[in-house]
C-alpha cells in the first residue's frame, strides 16, 4: 500500500511537470510571442519551456529577445516549476476552503519522507505564505536598484518582478543582455543573493524554523541543511576568490566571488565572464553545481544533505567508525547508502550525457570542458554556461532537455517510479569479506 502511494505521488509530480512543459511550449509558439531573432522553432520553444519549468536558466536563444508576452510566459513557467504543480494545485484546493481526503494527504506527504500527514495542510499554507512574502519583499527591494538604471517606473517594476521570481525559484533567467556583469549592480546582487538562499533552503527547513517551539530542538535535517549551506557558501567564496587571485586572469571582488558561490548552486546568474575564469575556478563551480540546493527547495543538484552524509560517512570510515553521528543523533545506515547511490547516479548521468553530446558535436569546435560543464549545469538545474547551449545542434539540445527534466524531478525519484515494488528479502546469508585496498 505504501509503495502504491509513493508511486502515485511520483506519477503526479512527473506528469505535472511534463504537462506544464507541453503547455509552455505551445504558448511560446503562439502568435502572441515574438522574438527578435525571427520565428521561434519547436525545438527552441521546447528547450526554453523545459529550462523555465525545470528552473534551469540555460537558454538556446537570448531571453531579452522575447517581447513582454514571451517574458511573461517564461516568468509564469518559472513560478509554476519552482513551486511545483502539485503544491500549486494543493494550495488552490485550500484557498477555496476545501480539505484533502486521507488518501490525498498520504500522497502529498509521501513526496517528502517522514513528513507527518496531519501537518500537510499547514505545510502547504506555510509554503504559499513564505513564497508570497519573500517574492513581495524581493520586488520591493529590487525596485530601487532597477530604477537607478534610469529605467521608467513601469520597466523597472517589470524587471524587478521577473528577477525576483527567477532568483527565488533559483531559475537564473535574466532579461538583461549582459546578465549582472556590470559594475554598479552591487545592491541588486545582494538582494538577489538573499532571494536565492531563501528559495534554496527547502520548504521543510522553513517550516521547521517558522513553527519552532521554545525549549524544543530543531530537526536534524534543518541543522544539517543550515550548517552545510553556510560551509558551502564560505568555502565556495574563498575558493573562487583565492584561485582567481593565484591565477593569471582578473582578480574578482569579494562580492562577485560570494555571488558566484551562491548562484552556481542552481541559480545560474553570473556577475563575471565565466569563460575568462581559470580552469581551476570553473572546476570549483562544477563541484558546487553538483551539490546544489537543499531537499524540497526550488533548486536542484544532489542536495546539501546528500553531500553532508557522503562526507560524514567518508570521515567516519577514515576514523574506523561504522556509525554516522551528527549533532548528537545517529543517522540510519539506509540514508547513508541512499546518499552514495544518489551521488553515483548523478556522476553516471553526467558521464553518459557528456559522452553522448561529444559524439554528436565532434566537428563543432566545442571542447569537452564546455560540454561537460553544460551537462552538469543542465542536470543540476543551474543554468550557468560556457557557451555551448546557444550553438548546440538538435541532438545536443535534446540531450540537455532530458538532463534538465531528470535533474528537476530527481534521478532517484524517476528510478524509484519504475520499480514495481519494494523487494525486501527476509533471508539472511553468510557474511564474507572483500579486499578493497
Amino acid at each position: 500500500m505504501a509503495v502504491n502511494v509513493i508511486k502515485k505521488s511520483q506519477f503526479y509530480m512527473i506528469f505535472s511537470f511534463l504537462g506544464l512543459i507541453l503547455v509552455g511550449t505551445l504558448l511560446l509558439k503562439s502568435p502572441l510571442v515574438q522574438h527578435n531573432n525571427g520565428g521561434l522553432d519547436w525545438l527552441n520553444a521546447l528547450f526554453t519551456a523545459t529550462s523555465a519549468v525545470c528552473v534551469v536558466g540555460l537558454t538556446s536563444i537570448p531571453t531579452d529577445g522575447f517581447n513582454w508576452v514571451g517574458q511573461l510566459v517564461i516568468m509564469l513557467l518559472i513560478q509554476g516549476g519552482g513551486l511545483g504543480m502539485v503544491t500549486i494545485t494543493a494550495s488552490a484546493v485550500l484557498m477555496i476552503g476545501r480539505d484533502f481526503s486521507w488518501g490525498g494527504k498520504k500522497v502529498l506527504a509521501s513526496i517528502s519522507e517522514d513528513f507527518p500527514i496531519s501537518s500537510i495542510n499547514e505545510m502547504i499554507k506555510t509554503v504559499v505564505g513564505y513564497t508570497f512574502f519573500m517574492e513581495l519583499s524581493g520586488l520591493i527591494l529590487l525596485l530601487p536598484g532597477f530604477l537607478s538604471y534610469d529605467l521608467s517606473f513601469g520597466e523597472a517594476l517589470r524587471q524587478s518582478l521577473f528577477h525576483t521570481i527567477s532568483a527565488y525559484c533559483n531559475a537564473g533567467f535574466s532579461t538583461l543582455s549582459n546578465n549582472f556583469i556590470i559594475e554598479d549592480s552591487s545592491y541588486i546582487k545582494m538582494v538577489m543573493t538573499a532571494l536565492i538562499i531563501a528559495g534554496g533552503l527547502g520548504f521543510y527547513v522553513i517550516y521547521d524554523i517558522l513553527h519552532h517551539e521554545r525549549n524544543k530542538h530543531y530537526q536534524i535535517n534543518t541543522k544539517i541543511v543550515l550548517a552545510t549551506t553556510f560551509l558551502l557558501l564560505f568555502a565556495g567564496t574563498l575558493s573562487i576568490k583565492g584561485l582567481e587571485w593565484l591565477g593569471t586572469h582578473h582578480n574578482i571582488s569579494w562580492l562577485d566571488a560570494f555571488f558566484q558561490s551562491t548562484v552556481c548552486r542552481t541559480a545560474g546568474f553570473n556577475s563575471v565572464n565565466l569563460t575568462a575564469l581559470n580552469s581551476s575556478t570553473q572546476f570549483i563551480l562544477v563541484l558546487l553545481m553538483m551539490v546544489g540546493a537543499s531537499p524540497n527547495s526550488t533548486g536542484g543538484g544532489m542536495k546539501t544533505t546528500t553531500f553532508a552524509l557522503v562526507l560524514l560517512s567518508i570521515w567516519n570510515s577514515i576514523r574506523g567508525k561504522n556509525r554516522v553521528v551528527v549533532f548528537g543523533r545517529e543517522i540510519a545506515q539506509e540514508y547513508c547508502v541512499k546518499a552514495f547511490a544518489i551521488m553515483m547516479i548523478y556522476i553516471s548521468i553526467v558521464i553518459i550525457g557528456s559522452i553522448f553530446v561529444c559524439a554528436t558535436v565532434e566537428a563543432s569546435g566545442f571542447t569537452l570542458k564546455q560540454i561537460g560543464f553544460e551537462v552538469v549545469s543542465a542536470l543540476t538545474t543551474t543554468g550557468l554556461s560556457l557557451g555551448y547551449s546557444g550553438g548546440a545542434g538538435t541532438y545536443g539540445k535534446t540531450a540537455l532537455i532530458i538532463c534538465m527534466f531528470i535533474g528537476r524531478i530527481g534521478p532517484f525519484a524517476i528510478f524509484m517510479f519504475f520499480i514495481s515494488k519494494n523487494r525486501q528479502s527476509h533471508l539472511s546469508y553468510p557474511e564474507e569479506h572483500i579486499i578493497l585496498t
